[in-house]
């Protein structure tokens, strides 16, 4: 994999949206789920749902459920609450993982 950089993380409609200044592969998703889930401190993944071309990480922060997807064909990933009790964690959570967004993996 070449080297992979966080372009920009956007707060839309409750979800925290992720663009990277490369397009990225499927075998990718695995050290881009880390660049992400590095940036979150005494966060516990829950479960992994791999897909044909998509992945889903729901985890555990702050007493909150989340989950972080990935969609290949699209080149989408985003992170969003994964119940309406977690919606409020969404802001603080996009706080915490934008403060350095050029990380490289």
């Amino acid at each position: 994999m070449t080297q992979m950089t966080i372009l920009s993380i956007n707060l839309i409609d409750e979800k925290i949206i992720i663009y990277f200044e490369k397009n990225w592969f499927q075998e990718d998703i695995i050290e881009l789920r880390q660049l992400l889930l590095d940036k979150i401190p005494n966060h516990q993944i829950k479960e992994i749902i791999q897909g044909a071309d998509r992945e889903n990480i729901r985890f555990l922060w702050l007493n909150a459920e989340f989950m972080l997807n990935f969609d290949y064909y699209s080149q989408s990933c985003w992170l969003n609450a994964h119940d309406e009790i977690s919606t409020s964690k969404i802001q603080p959570l996009f706080s915490l993982i934008s403060k350095n967004t050029y990380s490289h993996v």
